[in-house]
């Protein structure tokens, strides 16, 4: 399925070397889509005489540019000669696309720019004494994958609810912020889970600001952000391998609105046909797991399960990056000690693509072993790959093989890939993370045709299935896991479990006793309530809300909201969101 192109322009902001001569020629009616055949001077941006005359389009994204069409109706001789530049900075020192050379008879001029990547179009006319003219900027391309919104988020401290560090990723700029305590020095940091070539960071503050704030990529610095800054900027850091990217404030720190981080990256092309995702696959924005700490009971793992089963849903699964924000947020950066919902078991067969939505009935569970596979090796870690013939094999992870990769960011159309470039099935699964999803999960016998035909003859290639010991509580699924570094097991014969230290996730025997963390779904309940007194008392009214908000805190439940519906007319109290 091949989509039209789109005019990105409009989504911009215009701007100019010098103040237009009227309203009329203002920069913005260069992006108003109405290049003007009927009165064309009337739709034309127009700089007035000056040195090297510039016009300029911010994006407010990073783009991959593929073409410039430039409309000139009127005043041919005020644009000829004039250059496109594309790129990161501010300025008009970006790369040039073109050198627009006008030609009698013609009013549109379109220019492939290759792959360009960058957030600011110029229009730069060079020379003393000159006036700019343009009546139309068509830009087309596609915004960059901003890579951070994988991640996991942390900061230094917090200062108010509803503030936390998961709101620099969660893809909303200009409306959400994260706010820091009023001291020196104080941090954001995002973990995008795997190394990334990192070119670009953007970062959004509330306001324009003197910043000088340093941000790293693990520990090398990309920029110091200059003084005087504007409330987004963009940083160059030239493919900073890292993980980890920092934003560190030496002075009293501005709420920081959103951190983006771009890896640009030329993928392969895929040339296998795209399916429409399930219906019922699950949005994380949309889904309603919510997690509680119990922190005055500590409890060995197994009597923690028991409590949480109890009163709530079970011990805490953590299926993937947004839930990991959604832990970090309640934490309010209290990591102490506690137990989650995930213990080592029997070893399994089971998907890297940990999306409970992407399978439907039983296709989480769905193998195609070729004769005598899997062959349960020992002394080796057990992955599978595919070969031309549609048979899976049980192959030693450390093997170099092709791979295949599923794209669905973002609820995009599914894209398959087959990746001819061999790599071991840990590096394999690292590369799919960082440019597509995640190594390709294979549902049901049409699947597995339909994957049969990428693989080359006399050749395999790695899926995302592969041998496990450790189980969540609940039966999930998911392979997401967020260990320290280093993690040695040398806890012998004992149970072993995973617990929550400082951020990251370790293991140590199950019958130690800690706090632990439980997780409920939020649910909307209905409680009917027949009373002889008059409910539509304010003294009542609050008497019966204070009730209840003293048995839902009892429980441990302090996010919720209270409503009731009486005669036609609703009263409420909101604790917080539902």
């Amino acid at each position: 399925m091949t989509l039209p192109p789109v005019n990105v322009a409009p989504r911009g902001i215009a701007t100019q070397s010098a103040q237009p001569a009227s309203a009329e020629t203002a920069p913005s009616k260069a992006i108003d889509e109405n290049p003007g055949p009927e009165a064309p001077r009337d739709t034309c941006a127009s700089v007035p005489l000056q040195d090297n005359p510039w016009w300029q389009l911010d994006l407010r994204s990073i783009y991959r540019i593929s073409n410039v069409s430039i409309t000139s109706d009127c005043c041919s001789e005020n644009l000829t000669g004039a250059e496109i530049h594309i790129g990161l900075r501010n300025d008009t020192k970006n790369q040039r696309c073109a050198i627009i050379y006008i030609a009698d008879g013609q009013q549109q001029y379109n220019y492939n720019c290759g792959i360009m990547e960058g957030r600011f179009i110029h229009v730069v006319l060079p020379g003393l004494q000159k006036t700019l003219t343009i009546c139309e900027v068509q830009v087309y391309g596609t915004v960059l994958d901003n890579v951070a919104l994988r991640g996991v988020a942390f900061q230094s401290s917090s200062k108010l609810t509803g503030y936390e560090a998961s709101k620099v990723i969660d893809g909303q700029p200009f409306s959400t912020c994260s706010i820091t305590e009023d001291k020196p020095s104080q941090w954001v940091m995002v973990d995008l889970l795997v190394p990334y070539n990192v070119t670009v960071i953007q970062l959004a503050y509330s306001q324009d600001c003197c910043y000088s704030s340093d941000v790293r990529v693990d520990k090398t610095s990309c920029m110091v952000i200059p003084s005087s800054s504007q409330s987004l900027v963009t940083l160059d850091c030239g493919g900073i391998v890292g993980r980890y990217v920092t934003v560190i404030h030496p002075d009293i720190p501005p709420p920081l609105c959103e951190v983006e981080v771009y890896s640009t990256w030329e993928n392969p092309q895929n040339t296998y046909p795209q399916q429409l995702p399930p219906s019922d696959y699950c949005l994380f924005d949309s889904c309603s797991r919510d997690y509680i700490l119990i922190r005055n009971e500590p409890k060995s793992w197994f009597k923690a399960q028991t409590y949480c089963r109890e009163r709530f849903t079970d011990l805490a699964t953590i299926s993937n990056a947004n839930d990991m924000n959604r832990v970090v947020d309640k934490m309010n950066n209290d990591f102490n000690d506690f137990w989650i919902g995930l213990y080592q078991g029997n070893l399994t067969w089971r998907w890297s693509l940990s999306d409970e939505g992407y399978y439907g009935d039983g296709e989480a569970e769905f193998r195609n072993w070729g004769v005598g596979e899997p062959n349960a090796e020992s002394g080796i870690q057990h992955c599978a790959g595919i070969q031309h013939t549609g048979e899976w094999r049980d192959l030693d992870c450390d093997l170099p093989n092709y791979f295949l990769c599923f794209d669905g960011r973002n609820g995009t159309l599914e894209t398959k890939i087959l990746v001819e470039t061999a790599m071991n099935w840990t590096d394999a699964r690292r590369y799919c993370m960082v440019y597509h999803t995640d190594l390709l999960s294979i549902r049901n016998p049409a699947e597995n045709n339909e994957i049969q035909s990428m693989v080359p003859v006399e050749k395999l290639a790695w899926i995302g299935l592969f041998e496990d010991s450790w189980k969540w509580s609940d039966g999930n699924y998911s392979s997401f896991r967020y260990w320290s570094q280093g993690l040695v097991d040398s806890l012998g014969e004992s149970p072993k479990c995973a617990y929550v230290s400082d951020r990251k996730w370790s293991v140590r025997s199950c019958d130690t006793k800690s706090m632990f963390l439980c997780y409920y779904f939020k649910k909307r309940s209905v409680v009917r309530i027949n009373a002889d007194f008059d409910m539509s008392d304010p003294v009542i009214q609050q008497q019966i809300l204070s009730q209840l908000e003293a048995e839902m805190k009892k429980k441990g439940i302090s996010d919720f909201k209270i409503s009731w519906r009486m005669s036609g007319r609703v009263s409420h109290k909101e604790d917080s969101t539902n």
